[in-house]
């Protein structure tokens, strides 16, 4: 039996079909009857993001002035900053995972 490289057509279509289905479900989201609300949500959650970035960024700059950081204190900075805003990011997905599953019905 030979083997083949790369995908079959088959997973190349289921695939193509799902990122479709995607798009159109994030196209409904954001510029159907709500889409001013989930556009501010979305923006929302994404300035969360930044603003976590930022604070490990400004962490780990504080880190470098003292005598070389380590791994372990990188790692303990990104998880306490990462655990602040966690739960607030879980909520939010879970308010999309809410809005998607009432699109979709």
């Amino acid at each position: 039996m030979k083997k083949t490289k790369g995908m079959s057509v088959g997973k190349k279509v289921a695939i193509g079909a799902g990122v479709a289905a995607i798009g159109a479900i994030g196209a409904y989201a954001f510029m159907g009857p709500n889409g001013k609300k989930n556009q501010k949500k979305a923006k929302v959650l994404v300035n969360k993001m930044v603003k976590t970035e930022k604070k490990i960024q400004k962490d780990w700059k504080n880190l470098k002035t003292k005598a070389g950081p380590s791994l372990k204190e990188f790692k303990a900075t990104v998880k306490k900053v990462a655990g602040q805003t966690k739960k607030e990011i879980k909520k939010e997905v879970k308010k999309a995972k809410k809005v998607i599953k009432k699109i979709s019905k």
